[in-house]
């Protein structure tokens, strides 16, 4: 018995990143108009790679954070959400 591997040609490999490519711009589209639309787009920025999505930037609230996270993975075709979002301290004022 021999094993055998399975072998992309290089020219079916590179197609297929072409349409990932291609797929990953669609997603940011959509993810930017969501954001947009639900009034979230202020310092928040997302990458998209093979359908996963990262989001980096600032929010003030981690209930902001989980906000930007459930509507980002709502968009079609993201496959995973990595949220890198950070929550911007908020100013405590303590009386003495």
């Amino acid at each position: 018995m021999s094993n055998q591997i399975a072998v992309i040609p290089p020219a079916a490999e590179s197609e297929a990143k072409t349409v990932n490519s291609d797929m990953d711009k669609r997603i940011e589209k959509n993810l930017d108009a969501a954001l947009i639309q639900h009034r979230l787009n202020k310092n928040i920025k997302c990458d998209v790679k093979n359908g996963v999505v990262t989001l980096t930037g600032e929010v003030n609230s981690q209930s902001r954070r989980a906000q930007v996270e459930k509507v980002e993975s709502a968009v079609p075709n993201v496959q995973q959400v990595v949220n890198e979002l950070q929550v911007r301290e908020q100013k405590t004022t303590s009386s003495p």
